[in-house]
């Protein structure tokens, strides 16, 4: 039987599931970057129903880190994986010995970004996440008290790394809500690159209930997803077209089918998927780990 531990991330506010120490095998982890496809939305039957712990469960108990953080655009998570790199201009150009600081993003690389209160990393190798206010001003709030640290305007700030694992990359379908393709395909290259290996995995973005055939967003979808196809021909996994075959007999799936739509079945609400549209995903993703022998 497979024993199972929820951790919270204080410092990112992520929810890991990973096997117990007990059952833990010694193999790769999987990092799974996203938004709330990833993350989890009410209706699936909390953190069992989302599609990371599925998957971890596929794969007897494999570590698998769950990195989605609902309503984030790719630029947002590309920065939280690192293959964005903001730049921090620090109150007075100096780290007091201990505390917050605020500070001022100067490149525009949007993190913590929307849904997420803060994100860890290191400024100048000082320990530390950046986090927000209750006032709504962005600081950086270094891990331990040390020495003072002069800090030059533009200084990078570096996020955990976490490019030893496996990255499932699931980023776009918010890019789609919000009219911002020209940039899906740029930030989701990018955050391949920062990997730095092969052993990474790009996810087709869904279109949902009232996106069929015919329209603006089908047609951008599924252009979008041909060119992620293209780009990455031998990490491309086309979760959309799995779940659009998963319609059952009823009248409504097969016209979801028919408008080649993620079935409604599959579905909590026009764009998130149900647990069981999940575990469809986590599928996916298992048969194409295990068939790369990952």
């Amino acid at each position: 039987m497979l024993t199972t531990s929820m951790t919270l991330l204080a410092s990112t506010g992520f929810v890991l599931h990973t096997a117990s120490a007990q059952t833990r095998p010694a193999a790769q982890a999987i990092d799974a970057w996203g938004d709330s496809l990833t993350t989890g939305t009410p209706g699936i039957g909390g953190l069992p129903g989302t599609w990371p712990y599925q998957l971890s469960a596929l794969l007897d108990g494999r570590e698998v880190r769950n990195f989605g953080v609902s309503g984030q655009t790719s630029d947002s998570i590309a920065a939280r994986e690192g293959a964005l790199v903001p730049q921090l201009r620090v109150a007075d150009n100096r780290l007091p010995s201990n505390g917050s600081v605020v500070v001022a993003i100067t490149n525009g690389v949007s993190i913590p970004g929307a849904g997420l209160g803060e994100v860890h990393g290191t400024l100048l190798g000082t320990p530390g996440k950046l986090a927000y206010t209750a006032s709504g001003a962005q600081v950086f709030d270094r891990d331990a008290a040390g020495a003072p640290v002069n800090v030059p305007s533009g200084s990078p700030f570096l996020v955990d790394d976490y490019r030893r694992d496996i990255n499932v990359i699931w980023a776009g379908r918010n890019d789609v809500n919000t009219n911002r393709t020209g940039m899906t395909l740029g930030n989701i290259e990018r955050m391949t690159v920062h990997v730095g290996h092969d052993r990474f995995i790009v996810l087709a973005i869904l279109n949902g209930a009232g996106e069929g055939r015919g329209t603006a967003k089908y047609d951008t979808v599924v252009a979008l997803n041909r060119q992620l196809a293209a780009r990455f021909p031998h990490n491309f996994v086309d979760v959309r077209t799995a779940l659009v075959t998963h319609a059952n007999a009823s009248p409504t799936d097969q016209a979801d089918r028919a408008a080649d739509v993620v079935p409604g079945s599959l579905r909590v609400d026009n764009q998130h998927l149900s647990a069981g549209g999940y575990k469809i995903v986590a599928q996916e993703v298992a048969g194409f780990v295990k068939g790369k022998g990952w």
